[in-house]
């Protein structure tokens, strides 16, 4: 199951009527938290729970414990005992959608994205998650409308411009997302994924050219990825495709010598991808570099 990192929430309570001992083991839960002791947080939160098992506030706040140390069971049981206590609390909604996000129950996950907004409309977060989710049930209209409204209450945000540009990449509406790429580079020149994703913008309106210039840059930034070095390779076999048909029409050695520079120039990007473990590069060897 592939890993994302997704916003959570971790609630702030006060211990107003709350045993003194409850209070005592949340603060200590809030500082280990802080220290990245998850495992240690949780405990202090069950301990706390113990004493007061009333608390929505608690059940949410253990279950972000479990949700960072990946028992996703025990988080979605708790957001549920959170929802069960205060079916007013968007958090523990939210927080719940990104646990069934995690273990890849998106329909459910929608449910719960679906409730939060429906409690508070005003959070950012809540719109780009749900983006997500609808992005992976392949509903890209649905995600670009929440990535939409993501800029509406914070313009600049790089990640919604990007998941929106992604949306439009797979609507095949390039230029659509070669705009939300711009403005993504604009606010975060060093966004990786956005040059690559602008990139191959660049090669399906056949700017060959502009393409290898924003994966050259995606290399130099991450050289350690093979996507840059796959997508580079792939602009370059889309050039020996414009010199062969070049060729046929007039016969000359420096056209021939270019597609012989370009063939062992992309086929060196495949082996680095490779180096690099990107799995379509191992096909792209197979297809274009064997004799």
């Amino acid at each position: 199951m592939k890993k994302s990192i997704l916003f959570i929430v971790l609630i702030s309570v006060s211990f107003i009527g709350f045993a003194q001992n409850a209070g005592d083991f949340y603060k200590r839960a809030v500082v280990k938290f802080k220290s990245g002791d998850y495992s240690g947080a949780a405990l202090e939160y069950t301990r706390a729970i113990d004493l007061n098992d009333k608390s929505a506030v608690l059940y949410s706040n253990r279950g972000v414990c479990y949700y960072r140390i990946e028992r996703f069971s025990d988080a979605l049981s708790d957001y549920n005992s959170a929802i069960k206590l205060d079916d007013s609390f968007a958090n523990a909604f939210y927080n719940k959608g990104n646990v069934l996000k995690s273990l890849e129950r998106n329909d459910k996950a929608l449910i719960a994205f679906d409730k939060a907004i429906e409690i508070k409309t005003t959070d950012k977060k809540y719109y780009q998650n749900r983006g997500m989710v609808k992005a992976s049930l392949g509903d890209d209209k649905g995600a670009i409308d929440d990535y939409t409204k993501v800029l509406e209450l914070r313009p600049r945000d790089s990640k919604a411009l990007y998941n929106r540009g992604t949306s439009y990449v797979r609507l095949k509406e390039y230029k659509q997302a070669k705009l939300d790429f711009d403005k993504a580079l604009d606010i975060n020149p060093k966004y990786y994924k956005a040059l690559i994703n602008r990139g191959i913008c660049h090669v399906q309106m056949n700017e060959s050219g502009d393409a290898k210039k924003d994966f050259t840059l995606a290399v130099s930034l991450s050289p350690m990825d093979g996507e840059g070095y796959y997508y580079r390779a792939l602009a370059t076999i889309n050039d020996m495709n414009l010199i062969r048909s070049e060729n046929k029409k007039k016969q000359n050695l420096i056209l021939i010598k270019e597609n012989m520079y370009a063939q062992k120039a992309a086929c060196s990007d495949f082996e680095k991808a490779k180096q690099f473990e990107y799995d379509r590069a191992f096909t792209a060897i197979s297809e274009y570099c064997t004799k």
